[in-house]
């Protein structure tokens, strides 16, 4: 055998031998795997064709599912996958279906009915790998029971079977009795007259206790719910709080009971006086007290003084100024005026003239001033 002939053996051998080598397991692509038994073998012979399959929850969006072993290599993978659209899962009458942004596998729906219906069956509906999963509610419209009877009340109007959503029934109580509570409720979206039914009790408010005052309008006792009555202080008291008071559904009056205070004026402090009538302190109203001015000191104002029904005196307090010991000044008025003096046992009588600075001047040179009625008093011998 020639050189040639042995190259030409071997190669074909090295050609034989890499044809038939064998592939490992192939690599899916995205959200796929081996379809059928293929998913078991760890090597597979020369020339043999898989095919793969998407996962749950996925669908083929192109390319084919086969791939094929070629000398120990295998063709692309041209197999595409992608999430299962459930789409839409139908209408639901008097309700809707909220969707999340895709309806992809995986994905949650949910059910709501509209106001005054209620739901049946579950409120979520899943995208699995077959469609929707779960069975689609319905929406019934909402109906009650009829509410519960009250002691000593009744309510109205009344239905046999159910009531719809938003009817409402009223409470009324019977005599002597006081509704406490709403006096009206609804039929609710939740299937429940709403709010809590109302009692009746009966409701007294205790005679008012109030010191030093009186009655001056409202019934007598005894007092029910929402009874007005309104007191007034008797003369030399003073109200501290409200007189008009109402009847509650607790049984208490409202606002609080006030009070009657005893009316004093506060005992007169005028400086430079002394009271010449009426007696000390405590001052009740009407009383009365007179001050004067201390000697040298002029009163300004009155000097008597009543004790008011607020606590104040009338008139107002006086005061005691310092007299003054300048001359007061006066409007400047010639006068003629005759004075009688006596000189050695003899009257005379001589005109007297003020002069302009507030001095009387006789014509006989007598001074008169210092003198309150200068011209009616008498002067003795100089």
């Amino acid at each position: 055998m020639g050189l040639t002939s042995f190259l030409l053996l071997s190669s074909v051998a090295l050609a034989i031998t890499a044809q038939a080598q064998n592939c490992p397991v192939p690599e899916p692509g995205p959200n796929m795997n081996l379809k059928g038994n293929d998913i078991l073998q760890n090597t597979f012979p020369d020339g043999t064709t898989v095919s793969f399959a998407c996962d749950v929850g996925y669908q083929a969006a192109g390319g084919s599912p086969l791939i094929t072993c070629n000398a120990g290599s295998w063709s692309p993978v041209r197999l595409k996958c992608q999430r299962k659209n459930c789409g839409s899962a139908g209408e639901v009458s008097h309700g809707q279906i909220d969707y999340p942004q895709d309806t992809l596998f995986g994905d949650t729906a949910v059910i709501i009915c509209d106001q005054g219906y209620q739901l049946v069956g579950q409120n979520r509906l899943t995208c699995g790998k077959d469609g929707w999963e779960g069975r689609l509610p319905r929406c019934e419209a909402v109906t009650c029971r009829p509410p519960p009877m009250i002691e000593h009340g009744n309510y109205n109007p009344k239905k046999e079977e159910y009531y719809e959503y938003r009817d409402v029934v009223m409470y009324s109580c019977q005599n002597d009795y006081t509704l406490n509570g709403s006096k009206s409720l609804s039929c609710s979206e939740n299937g429940n007259f709403m709010p809590d039914p109302p009692q009746c009790v009966v409701v007294e408010c205790e005679n008012p206790k109030i010191e030093n005052a009186v009655r001056i309008e409202g019934p007598p006792p005894p007092y029910r719910y929402q009874y007005t009555v309104t007191y007034g202080c008797k003369s030399g008291y003073i109200m501290i709080g409200k007189g008009t008071l109402v009847c509650g559904i607790d049984g208490r009056w409202t606002p609080e009971l006030p009070q009657c205070q005893s009316v004093e004026c506060e005992d007169p402090k005028i400086e430079n006086a002394d009271r010449i009538e009426g007696l000390p302190p405590p001052y009740r109203p009407q009383a009365r007290v007179r001050y004067q001015c201390k000697s040298g000191y002029t009163m300004i104002g009155q000097g008597t003084l009543v004790c008011g029904i607020n606590g104040r005196w009338t008139p107002e307090l006086p005061q005691c100024q310092l007299k003054s010991t300048t001359p007061a000044t006066t409007t400047t008025t010639t006068t003629t005026t005759t004075t009688t003096t006596t000189t050695s046992g003899k009257k005379q009588t001589a005109p007297v003239t003020p002069d302009p600075n507030g001095s009387s001047h006789s014509k006989t040179g007598i001074d008169c001033s210092g003198v309150a009625l200068c011209g009616k008093h008498h002067v003795g011998p100089i």
